[in-house]
């Protein structure tokens, strides 16, 4: 608990949800490495990597790496552009789930 407070808006690792220092080193342009959490031992977050649509599969699928990616990662670093597209996306999402699941 102590450490929300002092590491404010720091990323997770998508894996465990923990707080991790960074997600990736940047050595020269287009030469990064990617970070492992030091609780699960797994890269901390590999969506960086990935296309917006290899993430909105993941997100369609229900998969929790790609939500926690969005919401803890992402919105840190991208506009209210971004936020305003994930919120619609969020939206539409939920509305469509509820019809499929009640048959509509």
């Amino acid at each position: 608990m102590g450490d929300d407070g002092a590491e404010g808006e720091a990323p997770r690792c998508v894996g465990c949800g923990r707080r991790v220092r960074t997600l990736f080193v940047q050595y020269s342009a287009g030469n990064i490495r990617l970070m492992k959490c030091d609780v699960c031992k797994a890269v901390a977050d590999p969506y960086i990597e990935c296309e917006f649509m290899i993430i909105l599969i993941d997100l369609i699928l229900h998969k929790t790496r790609a939500y926690r990616h969005l919401l803890f990662n992402k919105l840190h670093i991208g506009s209210s552009i971004d936020k305003g597209i994930l919120c619609q996306f969020i939206l539409m999402h939920i509305v469509l789930d509820a019809c499929i699941h009640f048959h509509l």
